[in-house]
C-alpha cells in the first residue's frame, strides 16, 4: 500500500482544519483518504476539501495533490 506524507515534515497524519473540528486522516493509494478512528456512519457524512488540508504535526497547509509518496519500508 502506498502511503503519502507531508512534504514539509514527513508526517503521515493530516487534518481537515486547524481551527474547526479536527478530523484526522491518512492519504493512501491513489491519494484516497483513510479516516483514523471513525465509524462508517461518521465517515459517510464527511466532505474533505481536497484543496485545503493541514498536516497533523507541523504548520503545513496545502492540497492533496501536494502530499508526497513515502519511500520508507
Amino acid at each position: 500500500m502506498t502511503q503519502y506524507i507531508c512534504p514539509s515534515c514527513g508526517s503521515k497524519y493530516f487534518m481537515t482544519s486547524k481551527t474547526r473540528e479536527k478530523i484526522i486522516f491518512q492519504v493512501t493509494d491513489g491519494r484516497s483518504v483513510e479516516f483514523v478512528e471513525m465509524t462508517t456512519e461518521e465517515i459517510n457524512n464527511i466532505v474533505i476539501d481536497a484543496h485545503n488540508i493541514c498536516c497533523g504535526a507541523c504548520s503545513w497547509q496545502g492540497s492533496l495533490d501536494e502530499v508526497v509518496e513515502s519511500h520508507r519500508d
